[in-house]
């Protein structure tokens, strides 16, 4: 039942995806080059040092992903790793903030939470006028990210697409 389950959810998740991208299939999406990916130097997540950065005007974005959660590659792939999100992360005031939860952890669940949630892919974009973060939903579009973003603020302050 389980199997039945995953294997629903994920054609779910390529269905939506499909959809999002007006009806382009995954192949067909700009996929980042390595040199796009390249661009984010991201950290080891730490909570209060997150806190820190963004009450100093420093927009993060925290990504808690797997190796196992098909959804977090899905999104690191299609929204993350391209273009505009890699630019906005690989900038020079913005701090991008990695969990890694293939082995349980209980910071990262604490983490998770804090927000009511239990369950990963789990993004959150904290900054100067968002100290409490912004929870995004499991599915990424670029547009969710750079609508958190500059509701966000901070130094690197953008204007929402």
């Amino acid at each position: 039942a389980i199997t039945i389950l995953r294997a629903s959810a994920v054609a779910s998740i390529v269905a939506t995806l499909v959809i999002a991208h007006g009806g382009r299939g995954i192949s067909d999406v700009n996929m980042p080059s390595s040199a796009t990916a390249d661009l984010i130097a991201w950290q080891v997540f730490d909570e209060a040092e997150a806190m820190r950065l963004a009450a100093d005007g420093h927009p993060v974005f925290v990504d808690v992903t797997a190796d196992w959660c098909i959804t977090c590659q899905i999104n690191k792939k299609v929204v993350l790793d391209a273009e505009p999100v890699a630019s906005w992360l690989g900038g020079d005031n913005v701090v991008a903030m990695r969990a890694d939860w293939t082995r349980p952890n209980q910071d990262i669940a604490n983490n998770l939470a804090n927000f009511g949630r239990f369950g990963i892919p789990f993004n959150t974009v904290y900054g100067s006028d968002t100290p409490q973060g912004i929870l995004l939903p499991e599915l990424l579009t670029s547009n969710i990210v750079m609508q958190a973003a500059a509701k966000a603020g901070g130094r690197n302050r953008i204007v929402s697409p």
